[in-house]
């Protein structure tokens, strides 16, 4: 009996034990949740706008080459468009500035001006155009006959804001070749702007190290970062998210100098010893010309 007394006191303990180390577990998880779940939630608030930023990305990317369908693959350019000057009264070379480039696509309803502003926009001098006339822009020097709305801005840097978040492809030089829906993979088209870069050191590893402006608004795009991140559509129609200014882990993007080097081609920089001058080179343009050089690019 006393044994048997015994081993039911060893069980009855046991049990107690188990029951009590279920409550601890119960209070833990509780306290768990409670720190997690507040965490999780706002992390998934801030995927939401970088989710949203990708598929704008794509849709002004997927405009250009639905344009580019009925235009013999080109890419759209008011300097050949509005050659009567029907909507700008201007030397035909300084209309292929981006605010023009992008209202001829919005007034072709190959999207819209929602898409022009980030989700993820960091600027407040970036807003969207409220205001976009579809038909007859009253800004345009013949409303009738106009190809785009004038009203429409790029230029964030001005006392009015801008209605355009993204950068594109310079389109001039030898680019007005790649300025079409070439389905190369390796040719930036559109993305995310990035910041001004003032120079480029090459190191004998052959690697770069950019000299950029590390408190530009384009690093709180994709969060607060100590390098540049952002989406970039290619001329094969697809975007990738880069980790840095010529790339990610997995593919860095090159260019060949005029000594036959290979060097990382940064996606924002137009390198001005590549040999073929089609190195990858986005920005936002309120000036253009006859020349690459007479494009101005403004930053922020």
């Amino acid at each position: 009996m006393a044994v048997a007394s015994r081993a039911r006191a060893g069980r009855a303990f046991t049990l107690v034990e188990l029951l009590v180390m279920i409550f601890i577990i119960i209070v833990v998880a509780a306290l768990l949740i409670g720190v997690v779940l507040p965490n999780l939630g706002r992390s998934h608030g801030s995927l939401r706008p970088q989710i949203k930023d990708s598929a704008n990305i794509r849709g002004l990317a997927q405009g250009m080459v639905l344009f580019s369908q009925n235009n013999k693959d080109q890419y759209p350019l008011p300097s050949l468009l509005d050659a009567a000057n029907n909507t700008v009264n201007a030397d035909p070379s300084t209309k292929d500035t981006t605010a023009n480039i992008i209202s001829i696509l919005i007034y072709g309803t190959f999207f819209g001006p929602e898409i022009c502003v980030s989700p993820a926009e960091s600027n407040a001098n970036i807003v969207m155009d409220n205001d976009y006339y579809y038909a007859e822009p009253p800004t345009a020097v013949n409303p009738k006959l106009a190809l785009w709305d004038p009203a429409f801005s790029a230029d964030f840097t001005a006392a009015t804001p801008g209605n355009f978040s993204y950068a594109h492809m310079l389109p001039s030089g030898p680019r007005i070749a790649i300025w079409s829906n070439t389905f190369e993979a390796t040719q930036a088209v559109l993305g995310n702007r990035g910041p001004l870069i003032s120079g480029v050191a090459k190191l004998p590893s052959g690697k770069i190290a950019p000299q950029y402006n590390r408190s530009s608004n384009t690093r709180l795009i994709h969060g607060s970062r100590t390098e540049w991140e952002g989406k970039i559509a290619y001329n094969d129609n697809h975007v990738n998210y880069e980790s840095s200014l010529w790339g990610d882990d997995s593919k860095i993007y090159m260019y060949k100098d005029t000594s036959g080097a290979l060097w990382p081609d940064l996606l924002h920089y137009d390198e001005p010893d590549d040999q073929l001058g089609t190195n990858n080179f986005l920005g936002i343009f309120t000036t253009s010309g006859k020349t690459p050089g007479e494009f101005r690019s403004i930053w922020d």
